[in-house]
């Protein structure tokens, strides 16, 4: 944002100021097509859940999900090629479907209400006991109607829980055929995709839960592209991002083997790898208006491709207790997708190069300095809009426009490097802003702005106060002069 614009100092005719999170959250939505409702009350639902990490743990959780409806896709299963799959014996792989529908079990405890998790499991006993099959009937359909997250969630477990003793009693078998793991599989992805709140997202699909990119170069390297191109961009970076945090979880305690659930998140991201190539070649590199982007486009969609066959060739091969053939997969993959990030963020910054550039996109200390500034600017503008509202006759328009201006600047960036939770007060706040037309008039609107804009800085000053106890900051103390100076970027100047 230029100086220029930020010192304005003409009384603009409207306050309303389109805010950069909408293009973050419309992408998610339109990548979420049909869901809108579910999605908007499962957000309400998670605010709910008093669960340390519980953006996490549905993260975790919906992993878990996905990749059991990858993994009964041949295509994503490191399986020789030269030996018929009918004469295959699929206990191994039925045993790593079996670990990740446990984890799914464990983690919907942990997301499910102590209190309404007993209700419902009262009622399932109900169902079991009632002798009247009409009563039994109305109690099933109204279960099934899946009216809450709650619900879907309660439904989801216990269907797993069956599904689980199912695969246990089949793993008794001497052998396991392709046919029997193909029915499993049905069975497992009619559960999922038939649930309202929790199926499985489609590929390039995110979440405004734990999708986030944060990387300050990035987001500001991606806010100065123009709409056409930032989305195709976005998307790539969203979800390189992704399969990263999925390849987090594939890992081992000392001296032990990794979990068999690491073989199906391996699969996932087998799958998604490749529709990513696609995304590059179809989307990123037809759409690019500049042939430095064109050709990072195309270097990534071969690279990823390219890479992603050679691991699973490998994978296939590899047949050691051990499982360091998994873990040197992830190795092989995090590689693979750290430098493809590096390759875009060359192409949309040629500055940003050198050695290691990967950590230096994804420094945790700086991305937690430009958000403790940013909050630190955020909380003096509103305490400079609030003070011009209760004072007697006062034109509030410039410090109205100014704080509509750094909100605007603090959503490209900033706002991507909160967490979660603190979405909502900042959401509900930032909007009582960006939305405003002409300042209110009378002193009991100008009043009522005021104390809004009252509790908005407190917001801030709290978010601020946690930024500075972040261990990622090491103790390094707040820049005040630097934030003077940014602050004084949006402040009108003096008459």
């Amino acid at each position: 944002m230029s100086t220029a614009a930020v010192k304005s100092r003409g009384r603009p005719a409207e306050i309303r100021h389109r805010p950069s999170r909408d293009f973050f959250s419309e992408l998610m939505k339109d990548s979420q097509s049909g869901s809108a409702g579910f999605l908007a009350e499962r957000e309400r639902w998670l605010r709910s859940v008093q669960v340390e990490g519980r953006e996490e743990l549905l993260f975790e959780f919906e992993m878990m999900l996905r990749g059991v409806e990858r993994y009964f896709n041949l295509h994503n299963l490191p399986i020789d090629e030269k030996r018929p799959v009918v004469t295959r014996d699929f206990r191994e792989e039925l045993s790593d479907v079996r670990d990740a529908i446990d984890c799914a079990i464990r983690i919907a405890r942990q997301l499910l209400d102590p209190d309404s998790d007993q209700k419902m499991v009262f009622r399932r006993y109900l169902e079991s006991q009632l002798a009247d099959d009409r009563e039994r009937r109305l109690l099933i359909e109204e279960e099934l109607d899946q009216d809450s997250p709650q619900e879907s969630l309660f439904i989801l477990r216990q269907s797993f829980d069956s599904l689980r003793a199912v695969i246990d009693h089949l793993l008794r078998l001497q052998v396991c055929s392709f046919s029997l793991f193909c029915d499993i599989g049905n069975l497992a992805l009619r559960e999922v995709v038939l649930n309202r709140f929790f199926r499985p997202f489609r590929p390039l699909e995110f979440r405004l839960e734990y999708d986030r990119i944060k990387s300050v170069p990035i987001l500001e390297a991606l806010s100065a592209l123009a709409e056409a191109d930032r989305r195709p961009f976005t998307v790539a970076f969203l979800a390189l991002f992704r399969l990263l945090h999925y390849l987090s979880y594939v890992g081992a305690e000392a001296g032990e083997p990794p979990e068999r659930r690491c073989r199906v998140i391996l699969a996932l991201v087998r799958s998604e790898s490749m529709t990513l190539a696609g995304h590059f070649k179809v989307e990123l590199a037809a759409r690019a208006g500049q042939k430095r982007h064109q050709g990072a486009a195309l270097k990534a969609a071969r690279d990823i491709a390219r890479e992603t066959e050679r691991i699973q060739r490998r994978l296939s091969e590899g047949n050691d207790a051990s499982g360091e053939w998994m873990l040197q997969a992830a190795v092989d993959f995090t590689t693979l997708f750290r430098r493809q990030i590096c390759t875009l963020a060359s192409a949309l910054q040629p500055g940003l190069s050198g050695e290691d550039l990967f950590r230096k996109l994804v420094n945790r200390s700086e991305m937690a300095q430009r958000l403790r500034a940013d909050l630190w600017v955020l909380a003096e503008l509103c305490k400079d809009a609030e003070a011009n509202l209760r004072t007697e006759n006062a034109d509030a328009a410039p410090a109205l426009f100014c704080l509509a201006r750094f909100i605007a600047y603090f959503q490209e960036v900033s706002y991507q490097l909160l967490r979660y939770g603190d979405y909502e007060a900042f959401d509900r706040s930032a909007g009582l802003v960006l939305e405003m037309g002409e300042p209110p008039k009378g002193p009991v609107a100008r009043a009522r702005l005021a104390e809004d804009l009252r509790l908005f800085s407190q917001v801030a000053e709290t978010t601020f106060a946690a930024v500075n106890r972040r261990s990622e900051l090491g103790g390094r103390k707040f820049d005040l002069a630097e934030a003077k100076k940014l602050a004084s970027r949006f402040r009108p100047e003096p008459a």
